[in-house]
């Protein structure tokens, strides 16, 4: 039986006597841990089945869902009939990967074609895969039929259940009925997994006052009764969910009686709270807490929104030292401007930043046709917010074709990460634009709430496409001639902003080439219609793609982060097709290209 994604391998099965390790070695489509590669190589020479498990095991642990498959095609050629246990693990290698469609294949439809019946571990590890992809009613209905088994459902099975509960509104309360599930009955034992997940569905509906009075529940092992203590994870939970005062206890309480070190998110989630309430004396006191020296980069980016949106509009405490900053690029691009433009030459500035990325480093910055279609949308007077500033470049071009209409406008753009925002400044001020734009530190949701941002003629949204819905809907109302600009809405993708807007505004779709790459991106312009329109809901495979992209993104944001370049290739060929399928569909990609770059 062979696999039912053949055809979508960019490979045939080898011939000519060549096997899977040989593609293993020579496909950078393929590329996988050398430890993997050898582990392949047993495998063909021993024909054992569990050697092939620890194979697919390993291929879970390195995303590499290319080398399963073809693992299982070698596997069906040689009529080896694979048992349960292997179809789990290819499964959860496909999960790793992001592909719930076929881990639930290899993990239930699979076995049973096979007349072997799935058991516990098969459907805890296929409502994970659901579970990574927002599929939350897959998962419950998954965990009812779990529950017919002989065995019964797991707390691994009831975790996956409660995360995904919490991830939806209004998921807390079930979400936290599961919770009450497990520790009302002798099976499955709660575990801290499951304790966390549900700790984490109240945090994110606000329900503070039910996560502490959970967390203090299993703090005295005397009133709970179970095995389970709290770890960094259950602090951290309650703590980003109460105000800023209890959380900040919260996190002190785990240091001292745990000797738990919280990571940087709760410590950055404080420091925002802080700045909603402008105590940003107490925020910049976090710097001096107990966060590790490494991460605590993290934490500034947070601390400087609390300090700006006080009104604190000075430099920080203490310098950007660009020895404890990992984004070498972005300061390389400022000593290349400031030593060969001259001070307030902003269309030399512009190309330079142009030459840098195609001499030196590639920048993901709006050239080329992106930026003829950025300025054509612009009038004369127009106050535009930006939503993701990078090193200022967007904002400089729009500058300049304010100008060039006559003068006048103001470009406030919002820049998560305090680095580039540093560097965004300097290159502003040595363009001689600093009266024009504005850069403000920190995340655009926090920013659109304080209500400092005003009213928009042109909102152009160019930070996290997973985002981008829902700040639009922070703005709204908006002006009735307002344009928005959505970029990489087709690389790496914006799937829920296009069901956001969809019959709600104007559309047009224009497919433009990625600035110094041969590689299509949409760039979506559209503007407000009939905004009391409610949204439609989410088609399954948009919230499945609108996961995945934001899982890749996240693990490209960490220093250990294993994402190659095919993984993003692996994505765009499956979501590319989709998108323009919706597209064509509501007659949005009937303008040729031409048309709308000149």
């Amino acid at each position: 039986m062979l696999s039912p994604h053949c055809h979508m391998m960019p490979m045939e099965w080898p011939v000519n006597g060549l096997h899977w390790q040989d593609l293993l070695v020579d496909s950078p489509e393929c590329a996988m841990p050398d430890e993997v590669a050898q582990i392949g190589l047993v495998v063909e020479i021993g024909r054992q089945q569990t050697k092939a498990i620890t194979v697919l095991r390993k291929a879970s642990a390195a995303s590499a869902w290319r080398v399963s498959s073809l693992l299982l095609d070698e596997l069906s050629m040689r009529s080896w009939p694979p048992d349960v246990v292997f179809w789990s693990s290819l499964g959860s290698a496909y999960s790793g990967a992001g592909k719930w469609q076929l881990a639930l294949w290899a993990l239930l439809e699979a076995p049973r074609a096979a007349h072997l019946e799935p058991n516990v571990v098969s459907y805890s590890s296929a409502m994970t895969a659901c579970e990574r992809v927002s599929l939350w009613e897959m998962v419950l209905n998954l965990l009812v039929e779990a529950e017919q088994l002989p065995e019964k459902a797991n707390a691994f099975s009831y975790s996956s259940a409660i995360v995904a509960c919490g991830q939806v509104e209004s998921g807390w309360q079930r979400a936290l009925a599961l919770w009450s599930q497990m520790i009302s009955a002798s099976q499955p034992s709660p575990n801290v997994v499951a304790f966390n997940a549900t700790l984490t569905a109240l945090e994110r509906a606000t329900c503070w006052q039910l996560a502490c009075s959970l967390l203090e529940q299993f703090e005295d092992q005397t009133r709970s009764n179970l095995p389970l203590t709290p770890d960094a994870l259950s602090y951290s939970a309650v703590a980003t969910a109460c105000p800023w005062p209890l959380g900040l206890w919260w996190l002190l309480r785990a240091r001292e009686k745990r000797e738990l070190k919280a990571g940087p998110g709760p410590w950055s989630c404080l420091a925002r709270k802080m700045g909603h309430d402008r105590a940003w004396q107490e925020a910049l006191q976090l710097l001096s807490g107990p966060i590790e020296g490494d991460r605590l980069g993290e934490v500034w980016c947070s601390v400087m929104w609390a300090m700006e949106v006080s009104g604190f509009t000075s430099e920080p405490p203490f310098r950007v030292r660009r020895d404890r900053v990992h984004q070498s690029k972005e300061f390389s691009l400022l000593d290349f401007i400031v030593t060969r433009v001259p001070r307030g030459d902003l269309s030399a500035l512009l190309a330079t930043v142009k030459r840098f990325a195609g001499e030196k480093e590639w920048l993901k910055v709006a050239g080329g046709s992106k930026a003829r279609l950025l300025q054509a949308v612009l009038r004369p007077g127009d106050r535009i917010l930006e939503l993701g500033c990078f090193v200022g470049f967007s904002a400089l071009l729009m500058v300049q074709r304010l100008r060039r209409l006559g003068g006048g406008g103001k470009v406030i753009t919002c820049e998560v990460n305090a680095v580039s925002a540093f560097v965004a400044r300097e290159l502003i001020r040595w363009a001689g634009a600093e009266a024009e734009i504005e850069v403000r530190v920190g995340l655009a949701g926090d920013w659109i709430a304080t209500g400092q941002l005003g009213v928009p003629d042109v909102v152009i949204l160019d930070h996290r496409g997973a985002r981008y819905h829902e700040d639009l809907l922070a703005l709204e109302p908006m002006r009735e001639h307002a344009r928005i600009i959505a970029d990489n809405v087709l690389s790496p993708g914006a799937p829920l902003f296009l069901n956001f807007v969809d019959g709600r505004y104007a559309i047009a779709i224009h497919e433009v080439d990625e600035f110094l790459r041969a590689r299509a991106d949409w760039v979506v312009t559209c503007s407000p219609r009939l905004l009391h329109r409610p949204v439609q809901p989410v088609p399954g495979e948009f919230l499945g793609f609108a996961a995945e992209i934001d899982r890749l993104c996240w693990r490209s944001s960490l220093k250990a982060g294993r994402v190659q370049r095919q993984d993003w290739v692996d994505l765009e060929e499956q979501l590319s097709p989709v998108l323009h399928q919706w597209a064509s569909k509501r007659g949005l990609l009937s303008w040729k290209r031409r048309e709308l770059l000149h």
